[in-house]
């Protein structure tokens, strides 16, 4: 009889009784199969454990994550209100001070977003709504971008809201990045009229 695979590394493994343990050993040095097999499994727990068995390196993590992706949708988001615009309503959604509230839609998300603050130091606040009503969004990548590029980044809180504490004057983007889509808002961040 020759010790299995299993056994052999139950044996390496030191899973095996005391009795069993000695009956395997004694039968490894009369049997050069079994010993051999001992032998080869050894080499490979060995091989597992080796420094040189590290992670892939992150961005061959991430091109690896792109390719199996899936297909990612861009959406242009569109104003349906905007507190600067429409100055008959201001204070509707709150305070009429100097924040400015904006109601953007795409799809089947509302995107509620607050602007307040002084020329040296404006924050925005906002939270994406499922348009069926039921609930925020609670896991996504927000982005504010001016020209194409990313100037400021940030995810949600346990309430879906998102916060960049220190937004720029001029012409921006809201990109939200979602599981299956990316929506992209225009914003024209300036100081209130």
């Amino acid at each position: 009889m020759h010790l299995n695979s299993e056994a052999a590394l139950d044996l390496i493994e030191g899973r095996l009784t005391n009795e069993q343990e000695t009956v395997w050993r004694q039968h490894t040095e009369t049997c050069s199969v079994c010993a051999e097999a001992v032998r080869n499994w050894k080499e490979v727990k060995e091989d597992l454990k080796r420094s040189h068995l590290l992670s892939a390196p992150d961005q061959d993590l991430k091109a690896v994550l792109w390719i199996f992706q899936p297909a990612r949708r861009s959406v242009i988001a569109s104003i349906l209100f905007d507190s600067f615009l429409q100055p008959a309503m201001a204070g509707a959604r709150g305070a009429a001070s100097a924040s400015r509230q904006l109601v953007m839609r795409a799809e089947e998300f509302d995107i509620h977003v607050k602007i307040w603050g002084d020329q040296e130091r404006k924050q925005m606040l906002g939270q994406v709504l499922s348009r069926n009503g039921k609930d925020f969004i609670r896991s996504g990548r927000f982005h504010l971008v001016r020209n194409g590029e990313r100037i400021e980044s940030t995810g949600t809180d346990e309430t879906g809201e998102f916060h960049f504490r220190d937004v720029p004057d001029g012409d921006l983007s809201l990109q939200i990045d979602l599981p299956n889509l990316t929506v992209i808002g225009a914003l024209n961040v300036q100081a209130q009229p």
